[in-house]
């Protein structure tokens, strides 16, 4: 494990650790990375959470079309969207998606900004707020993770929706 620091260019935040550990998700045969206990203690519903007692061991399944979103082969327990209580935005279809958890980015909001102007300033905004210490990703996240680098993505693909360069 490695730990990050806030640092936007790495596409990571809030001091988590991020582990080079994975495992494979057994409906999508996708291979992802390990989620902290206190995102799914904070993100999944309380009777599902009650039920599956231990929330170490479990992994973030990053797969659009998989219905797993956290799943633990050892106790084989899978969990799915409606087990978690925020949208899960490499999942969703309909909009709202959301890109950014802590500051309430959505992909809608990046593309009409990208649509109006010609840019965003969703990762200046992020950046300058994760760099104050004022993000949660750890626990607003359904990956765990830092939002930066799939914000980076929403932008590109409005860009190229919008034919902005």
């Amino acid at each position: 494990m490695k730990d990050s620091c806030c640092e936007i260019d790495d596409n990571a935040c809030c001091d988590s650790k991020v582990s080079e550990d994975t495992a494979i998700c057994k409906e999508c045969g996708s291979k992802w990375k390990p989620v902290n206990r206190i995102t799914l203690k904070s993100l999944v519903k309380e009777p599902t959470l009650e039920a599956i007692g231990n929330p170490d061991g479990f992994y973030f399944c990053e797969t659009p079309d998989c219905g797993v979103v956290y799943f633990n082969n050892e106790q084989q327990v899978y969990l799915h969207k409606d087990d978690v209580k925020a949208r899960v935005g490499i999942k969703e279809t309909e909009n709202p998606v959301p890109v950014c958890y802590c500051f309430g980015w959505t992909q809608e909001k990046i593309f009409e900004q990208i649509k109006q102007s010609g840019f965003s300033t969703a990762v200046r905004e992020i950046g300058a707020k994760v760099k104050a210490g004022e993000c949660t990703c750890d626990i607003k996240n359904p990956s765990g993770r830092c939002c930066i680098g799939n914000v980076n993505k929403v932008v590109k693909r409005g860009k190229e929706l919008y034919r902005v360069s």
